[in-house]
């Protein structure tokens, strides 16, 4: 079975690229990802839209809430249609990624309960060829506007090695299909 699929291409993902551009500010907020040497995320950048209310243990049941940072960014013109298309019934974590040119995400899994229960749907906010995200025996190359679903709980990474960053915006949907 499958661990990565495209879902559909084409989405107007311009305002948001403008508006992090116009925010650059809004990145590396939240470290708690990206800090350590030890993280398959050190040396990317993350600007956190929502996630788990400050002082909730976001590894544990929670419902949550948007971060101020999103109010900066149209974010919510996307993920609210996305979640009537994947019919989904709770929002989790939104959360855009950067890859600088030359790094990756290393091969991990994602742990915890927020990992575990929520499907994971991406949408490029900014790509070139040759970025690929990568699960043993299976890759995905995507442009800007391209959604895809993956599977999280397996062993997976992300690879850019061309002179220019990937932006994917990451939205976690608990859907009707359990």
């Amino acid at each position: 079975m499958s661990k990565i699929r495209l879902l559909a291409s084409g989405l107007n993902v311009e305002p948001i690229r403008t508006a992090i551009e116009a925010n650059p500010h809004l990145w590396d907020l939240y470290t708690m990802r990206t800090a350590s040497p030890d993280s398959p995320h050190h040396g990317l950048s993350d600007i956190w839209a929502r996630f788990a209310p400050p002082g909730v243990n976001g590894n544990a049941d929670h419902d949550a809430v948007w971060y101020p940072e999103a109010d900066c960014l149209p974010l919510r013109d996307l993920v609210y249609p996305l979640m009537s298309i994947v019919r989904g019934d709770r929002l989790g974590g939104v959360l855009i990624t950067r890859i600088p040119p030359g790094g990756q995400c290393k091969p991990h899994v994602d742990p915890g309960w927020h990992a575990g229960y929520y499907e994971k749907f991406a949408v490029q906010i900014a790509a070139d060829p040759g970025q690929t995200f990568c699960f043993e025996g299976e890759q995905l190359v995507t442009a800007p506007g391209d959604l895809f679903w993956f599977d999280n709980s397996h062993l997976h990474w992300v690879t850019n090695p061309t002179p220019h960053e990937r932006i994917t915006l990451i939205v976690c949907i608990k859907t009707d299909k359990g």
